[in-house]
């Protein structure tokens, strides 16, 4: 479950509950794209458990929900989305930010961890790109996650129009550092 504090009385206050809700890509599971006369639309006929809930979504999402039907291949963008409650509007705000992409890895955990930061090091948009345990996968995979990130980074970079983010997205040396942690840290259990 979610809370806030409310400013006024210092009380908490829910505003969500984890258990009910939705992610785009288990309602996309869902629904199907249907073509009409006037190009295509969203249809779901799913009468299950939380099936208003559902509807509701549908109703709300329907545009993203389009879009994310129509490029599986954006599910990352869509699911990171939702992990770093951003929309298309928020991701706007940060078009003339200066945002990087950071590294951070914990010889301890073994976690590496990607994510959008201000020059400050200090994590923006509220959701890691990537975070893996560098132990459970071997270099190739390891490589493909790193591709795989620097795809979902270019497309956040495209979606609010940062033309710097952008150009991070693309740089050798992200992967060539990512690789190197591998290299160095990365042991055969």
């Amino acid at each position: 479950m979610e809370f806030k504090q409310e400013l006024e009385t210092g009380s908490f206050k829910m505003i969500g509950s984890t258990e009910n809700s939705l992610k785009i890509k288990e309602v996309a599971e869902k629904c199907r794209l249907v073509k009409t006369d006037n190009g295509v639309k969203v249809e779901m006929a799913y009468t299950g458990p939380n099936a208003s809930k559902y509807i509701q979504y549908v109703e709300k999402h329907r545009e993203d929900l389009t879009k994310f039907l129509m490029n599986p291949d954006e599910a990352d963008l869509y699911e990171w989305m939702d992990a770093s409650h951003q929309t298309p509007t928020t991701l706007k705000k940060h078009e003339k930010e200066k945002l990087i992409l950071y590294v951070n890895f914990d010889p301890e955990t073994r976690i590496i961890m990607t994510g959008i930061a201000d020059e400050n090091v200090t994590m923006k948009l509220g959701a890691p790109l990537m975070e893996v345990n560098i132990d459970q996968l071997n270099r190739n995979e390891f490589k493909l996650r790193i591709y795989d990130m620097l795809l979902l980074a270019d497309e956040i970079a495209v979606s609010m129009g940062n033309v710097d983010l952008r150009k991070m997205a693309n740089i050798q040396i992200v992967k060539t550092y990512l690789t190197e942690i591998y290299d160095k840290y990365h042991e055969n259990p």
